[in-house]
């Protein structure tokens, strides 16, 4: 009896498995469908960023560490005003992947804001709804010092924030902590 109820169990085991291992690998259709659209939103520019609003929901949600968007309305809005005042905006994905309805990717982005040259390296979120190819969720992730660095009377803050984060914490910091 034992063995027969092993057998079951084993049984059910290799049944139920293709159900818990249902994660969408990123060689999907879909997915490099998605893979694609994500690449051209991130690396979107002043030349195409109005043609790839048709690959935003109507209620898309975005998020960077300074603006929180809600809508269609509002990503436009902000799109319009990102490159006027950057116009020369580059974007350049370095990694990227899409599984589940989620594409990644790390990147560096560079151009000048307002006249003061930056360069950023971040990475970005953008969801996807099942059997979807809008995004409805993106989120980008850089530090806002990376841009701030190049401005005059921020530099000294950003310069002074890094060395006092890097004192407290990095055992390797090389020089006396004075604060």
């Amino acid at each position: 009896m034992k063995k027969f109820m092993g057998m079951i169990a084993a049984l059910v085991l290799v049944l139920l498995l293709p159900m818990v291992a249902s994660a969408q690998n990123d060689s999907s259709h879909i997915n490099k469908v998605r893979k694609e659209i994500g690449r051209e939103l991130i690396e979107m520019n002043q030349t195409n960023w109005q043609y790839l609003l048709q690959y935003y929901t109507d209620d898309i949600e975005y998020h960077d560490p300074i603006v929180d968007i809600s809508g269609i309305g509002e990503m436009t809005g902000f799109l319009a005003r990102l490159f006027g005042s950057s116009p020369d905006l580059i974007t350049t994905i370095e990694d990227e992947s899409c599984i589940n309805d989620i594409y990644t990717a790390t990147w560096t982005m560079t151009g000048n804001f307002a006249g003061v040259p930056y360069d950023a390296k971040g990475m970005s979120i953008i969801k996807f709804r099942p059997k979807d190819t809008q995004a409805y969720f993106q989120r980008d992730y850089y530090t806002e010092g990376d841009v701030m660095i190049n401005i005059p009377g921020l530099d000294e803050a950003v310069g002074g924030f890094r060395y006092f984060y890097r004192c407290a914490v990095d055992p390797t910091f090389p020089g006396p902590c004075e604060f």
